[in-house]
């Protein structure tokens, strides 16, 4: 498992960023996501469904394994997230 610390964005351009160290190379990384502005719709059933689809479709990377952790609001900023090492690219 890679450990990632959840950060807010200082760039303007996204409302997260992750820092860590990709565990097939040894690289440190830095993922960014989440669009300002764009308010989460948690509490609609039909929304999370449809979020969990989109994101499942083309197979999980770390950015949406860290989208949806921050969707089911298991990924607060300023936090340590682990990733599965089996996410990223070998």
């Amino acid at each position: 498992m890679a450990r990632f610390k959840l950060s807010r964005d200082d760039s303007g351009k996204h409302t997260w960023m992750a820092r860590g160290t990709n565990p097939e190379t040894g690289r440190a990384v830095t993922i960014r996501g989440g669009q300002p502005g764009t308010p989460v719709g948690r509490a609609n059933p039909q929304s999370e469904q449809t979020f969990d689809a989109r994101h499942d479709a083309t197979g999980m990377t770390p950015k949406k394994w860290i989208n949806k952790l921050r969707w089911d609001n298991k990924a607060p900023l300023n936090r340590f997230v682990e990733i599965p090492d089996r996410l990223f690219r070998k």
